[in-house]
């Protein structure tokens, strides 16, 4: 694809892209946003490096692909004059709360699961913490005829709170909001059922949507049928060809799609690392 007005390095043949000489700090002409915009719907997940942004900049850049979400689980941290921020800070003492395979599309346990996530780098540990995105498109394309055949129809329940399980998160049923609070919220809750292929609502392109993270049972199976199926797809979607991983640097800012998408975030670090996450508002999926 031809860009007039950015500079987009392809990182990966699937996904992923690096976008040069943009200073987000500075009000963006629509047609530099408009060019952005297209990056993000080629490539899924695209960078920018060297930005020196306030809060308020990020916020500002993030509305541009539409509302704020809030986040929907216990436990993020907020920016104290920017509520639209949550603060993801951790290092050794303080490692992710979360121990399990966290490979996850953002909020899909949700009606509406997340358009996508803005995250700016703003300390980076030396070595360590990368992030890992996935394609779900280029996993679904590469699927045999049978397979997709197999898949047409499905639909899969998204539990938000698996990942946040009492034995994963014991911080959670603890103190003020503790114990009584949790259980009450989970125990109102009931999993989104969503689409096992969806369609993108403005490419028209059609990918996988599961993960392993919050992906918990395929509608009108057996059990065993449903784990075995998924735990296939699971195992799939880590295929190296789908994805693209990145190496931080202070002051990257990271825009994906969330709706056909897949990543990881790395726990290999000790060192300090600190991220201002801001998640779009999306819509519901659809087959």
């Amino acid at each position: 694809m031809a860009y007039d007005n950015i500079d987009v390095q392809e990182m990966s043949p699937s996904c992923g892209a690096i976008i040069e000489g943009i200073d987000l700090s500075q009000d963006l002409t629509n047609r530099q946003f408009d060019e952005i915009h297209e990056a993000l719907l080629d490539r899924t997940v695209i960078v920018f490096r060297d930005q020196n942004l306030t809060p308020e900049q990020q916020v500002a850049f993030a509305r541009r692909f539409g509302e704020p979400q809030p986040s929907d689980v216990s436990g993020f941290e907020k920016s104290k004059d920017n509520p639209e921020i949550d603060i993801l800070e951790y290092d050794a003492a303080n490692p992710p709360h979360v121990t399990r395979d966290l490979w996850h599309t953002d909020f899909v346990g949700t009606e509406r699961p997340t358009m996508g996530t803005v995250l700016y780098a703003k300390d980076i540990p030396p070595r360590g913490g990368d992030t890992v995105w996935v394609n779900m498109v280029a996993a679904y394309e590469a699927l045999s005829d049978r397979m997709k055949a197999h898949l047409e129809g499905l639909e899969a329940y998204h539990d938000s709170y698996q990942p946040y399980a009492e034995e994963v998160r014991p911080e959670m049923y603890e103190g003020d909001k503790g114990t009584d609070y949790i259980r009450n919220k989970r125990a109102s809750y009931r999993p989104a059922l969503h689409p096992v292929i969806r369609k993108h609502p403005v490419t028209g392109k059609r990918g996988l949507f599961v993960n392993e993270s919050m992906t918990t049972f395929i509608k009108d199976m057996d059990r065993k049928e449903s784990d075995m199926l998924l735990r296939y797809l699971f195992d799939y979607l880590r295929t190296p060809e789908f994805n693209y991983r990145h190496k931080w640097k202070t002051n990257d800012l990271a825009v994906w799609d969330n709706r056909l998408s897949l990543h990881y975030a790395l726990f290999d670090y000790t060192e300090h690392r600190l991220m201002h996450r801001i998640v779009i508002q999306g819509d519901v999926p659809f087959a």
